[in-house]
């Protein structure tokens, strides 16, 4: 957004409220080291948020309110296309041993929408968990369906943080995989953005052209080789995005 456009304050706030989230929970003092605002600038940005629900503070640490997961929910059922996606990945989870999510990009990140695991104590994330586009099957999926122009827009915002060794860390590379997802139709991910976890993923489109989402299909390295990542999982992202698709054309 740009700087005409928006209120400094309010970003400000958001700013704290990202930087709570990020840290699992902060302190006053925490929050004014790292923003390097004044300590009476930051009270009143906590105290607003604060009064609104969107924080609660226990003893000396400020957490995220629990009005966030209502906003999470209606934030999800707003849109009746997720809820076709949420319950064919559902279904899917009946059928194959692996874990299954849906994501979406919004402003340039990826967002964990819903996810169907077959053993629920290996869940790695939560709906609302935010990723990069780059180092995550998902995202390369969407980021192949989008314009090139929209790809350099978001790589430029964003950069290509390293999460793992693996991680792409030069967009000459990243392009060229891109090129090789949009031939293919799907997107592959090895230990990129967490370590021992691999997944396929191709993009849903609306009837529009533009993108839906993303859905995946993954698992821990123990349970999941690549050969049956790309000759079998594969096969059957292609035929459920092919699915998600016809029903909302």
């Amino acid at each position: 957004m740009s700087g005409e456009n928006k209120l400094t304050t309010t970003a400000t706030s958001l700013e704290i409220l990202e930087m709570i989230a990020e840290d699992g929970g902060t302190t006053l003092r925490a929050l004014v080291q790292k923003t390097g605002l004044a300590k009476s600038t930051v009270h009143k940005h906590l105290s607003t948020l604060q009064a609104n629900d969107l924080i609660v503070k226990q003893g000396e640490q400020y957490l995220l309110g629990l009005h966030h997961l209502a906003l999470g929910k209606q934030a999800v059922e707003m849109r009746d296309r997720y809820q076709l996606v949420k319950k064919e990945i559902e279904e899917l989870r009946n059928r194959i041993e692996a874990d299954m999510d849906f994501t979406v990009e919004e402003n340039g990140r990826l967002i964990l929408v819903s996810e169907a695991t077959r053993t629920v104590n290996e869940s790695i994330f939560v709906p609302g968990t935010k990723f990069y586009l780059h180092n995550t099957a998902a995202g390369k999926a969407i980021l192949a369906s989008f314009s090139e122009q929209r790809v350099t827009e978001i790589l430029d915002e964003h950069g290509l943080p390293q999460r793992t060794s693996k991680t792409i860390q030069s967009r000459s590379s990243l392009l060229s995989e891109l090129d090789a997802i949009q031939k293919r139709g799907y997107a592959l991910n090895d230990g990129e953005c967490v370590e021992g976890y691999r997944s396929v993923s191709s993009a849903i489109m609306n009837p529009d052209g533009s993108v839906l989402g993303a859905i995946s299909i993954g698992g821990p390295t123990y349970r999941i080789d690549k050969a049956r990542l790309k000759d079998n999982y594969a096969d059957i992202i292609l035929q459920t995005t092919n699915s998600i698709e016809d029903k909302i054309s």
